[in-house]
Order: C-alpha cells, then sequence, then structure tokens
C-alpha cells in the first residue's frame, strides 16, 4: 500500500535485534487493504468498494480500542499523530455527510423527472422536467468538485509527516501503518465515488477532464470511458434524455420514452445501493471518531 509514502514512520532505534510484533489485527488489515480494487468508477466497484471499506473499518475499530493500542496511542510522543488522525476523521466525516445528501437529491431528482415522463402530458412538460434536472446536475457538478478538493486536503493532512516511535514499538508501527492505510483506501473510494457522479452533461465538456486532474491516478477517467463506449448510469440517462430533447416524445420515435423510464429507473435501484453502502460508512466513521475520542481523552489524563 502507499500510506508508508503518505505518512513516514521513524524509529528511534536502541537496537536492531528486537523481532517485529503485530496485532493479528492489523495483519488481516493488510490482507483486506490488497483485495479492494477501485480502478474504475462504475456503480458495481463502488458498492463493492464500500462493503469491502466497512469491513476494513470494523477491524480497525477492533484495533483501536484494543488495551494494547490505547497505552501506545495515549503516549505524549503520539499526540501529535492521534491530533492529525482525529482531524481526518472529521473532514472524512463530513465529506460523507455531504456525499449522501448529493445522494439524497439525485434520487429525488430522478423520481421526480420519472413521474413527468410517465404522466406523458405533452413534450413541452417533459422539457421543463429535462431542464430542472439539468440544472440540479450542473450544481451537483459544482458541488463535487468542492468535495474532491476537500478529499484533497484529507490527503495532505498528514502527507508528507512523521511519527517517531520507541524502537520496541513494533506494533505501534504496525498499527499507524494499518490506520493510515484504511484512511487512504477511503480516500481511494470515495473518489472512485465521485468521479462517478462527475461525467458531463449530455455532450462532453471539460468538467470531467478537471476533476480527473484533482482525483487519485489509478481511476480512469470519464474520457477514457466514452472513447471505449462504456456509459455509467448517469450518462446513459443523459443519452436518453438527450434523444428526447432532439426527437420528441411524440415523433415518430415512440420508445424514448420508454428507454429514458428504463434507464432512470436502473438509475435510482444502483443509487439506493450506493446510499445504504455510505449510510453504513457514516455510521462506521462515527465509531472511528469516538474511539479516537477515548484515546484522545487518555492524552488529558
Amino acid at each position: 500500500m502507499a500510506a508508508a509514502s503518505r505518512f513516514s514512520i521513524r524509529c528511534q532505534t536502541k537496537s536492531i535485534s528486537l523481532p517485529s510484533r503485530s496485532h493479528p489485527t492489523t495483519l488481516r488489515i493488510e490482507e483486506l487493504l490488497n483485495k479492494i480494487k477501485t480502478t474504475t468508477a462504475s456503480t458495481e466497484t463502488i458498492c463493492s468498494g464500500l462493503s469491502q471499506l466497512t469491513g476494513l473499518y470494523e477491524c480497525m475499530d477492533e484495533l483501536l480500542i484494543s488495551s494494547n493500542t490505547h497505552v501506545l496511542m495515549s503516549r505524549q510522543q503520539n499526540k501529535k499523530w492521534v491530533d492529525e488522525l482525529m482531524e481526518e476523521s472529521v473532514m472524512l466525516l463530513d465529506v460523507c455527510s455531504n456525499i449522501r445528501d448529493i445522494l439524497s437529491e439525485i434520487k429525488g431528482h430522478s423520481r421526480d423527472l420519472l413521474c413527468a415522463l410517465r404522466r406523458r402530458k405533452g413534450d413541452l412538460n417533459i422539457q421543463n422536467s429535462i431542464t430542472k434536472y439539468n440544472c440540479f446536475r450542473k450544481k451537483m457538478i459544482k458541488d463535487v468538485r468542492k468535495l474532491v478538493a476537500s478529499l484533497k486536503q484529507v490527503d495532505n493532512v498528514t502527507s508528507g509527516g512523521s511519527v517517531v516511535v520507541d524502537s520496541d514499538n513494533h506494533q505501534l508501527a504496525a498499527t499507524i501503518k494499518a490506520v493510515m492505510g484504511v484512511v487512504e483506501m477511503t480516500i481511494s473510494v470515495f473518489n472512485s465515488f465521485l468521479m462517478f457522479l462527475s461525467v458531463p452533461i449530455l455532450k462532453a465538456n471539460r468538467w470531467s477532464f478537471v476533476v480527473s486532474k484533482l482525483i487519485h491516478k489509478g481511476i480512469v477517467a470519464c474520457e477514457t470511458q466514452q472513447e471505449h463506449g462504456i456509459l455509467n448510469e448517469l450518462e446513459s440517462v443523459d443519452s436518453a434524455l438527450q434523444r428526447l430533447c432532439k426527437h420528441g416524445s411524440l415523433s415518430g420515435e415512440g420508445g424514448n420514452v420508454e428507454i429514458a423510464q428504463c434507464r432512470l429507473q436502473r438509475l435510482g435501484v444502483q443509487i439506493e445501493n450506493m446510499e445504504s453502502g455510505f449510510e453504513y460508512m457514516f455510521r462506521c466513521l462515527i465509531r472511528t471518531r469516538a474511539s479516537l475520542l477515548n484515546i484522545e481523552n487518555m492524552h488529558m489524563h
């Protein structure tokens, strides 16, 4: 994992003959980190990543509440790292909360549009509903850009920093590496979801290029997906709506409305799946923050 590159662990060595012992949970976390893949911004990959990420947080919580970890992390020389981790946890909670709000908005706007298509009160009414949906999408892309910048700030909180641990604290070094690996993977999964949201509206523009420059290099850019004809659910809906705007629902191509309805329904299903994943992820982040608060409180006594 690249966690070590984000946060360097330095040991003040008094001896080089001490055996390296890791808590069993840190080894489990390392195994899980190696299994998670976030190379594409597809709904299937995002949902899978969220599921695996919650498993990581369950392991990390087990690690953070253990008495050995409390003793190691509550030492005064480790306070700076705990404080930085606390700061990251607050920022990730804020990003996750905003993501939940965006998902709720997508669900509401797509349902409204779907209802308008089902009522079929004429092309003008459908056109107005599409315009309203597109206005929301434009606002959403702006919000996504802000969240990408927020995640970059999270990534920069501890990058280039250095944790100093005692020579006999191999377990602490392993704990730090595991926790930072989970944080980095959280950023990666969240970024993958934001890339999913950042697809351009109706026709190609520079938005996806701008956002992709801010996101980790391992995530496939929207332009690449389009070159190969791969559309995510948002793009599929946009394509169907574009066809409705061009041909009209009452023209000879009578299947346009049905196609749009089908794609909106599929988008709704995928949004609900991701909404459930981020809801559970939010609860995981709250539990982690509570564990860190307990450790921080030990510094005060």
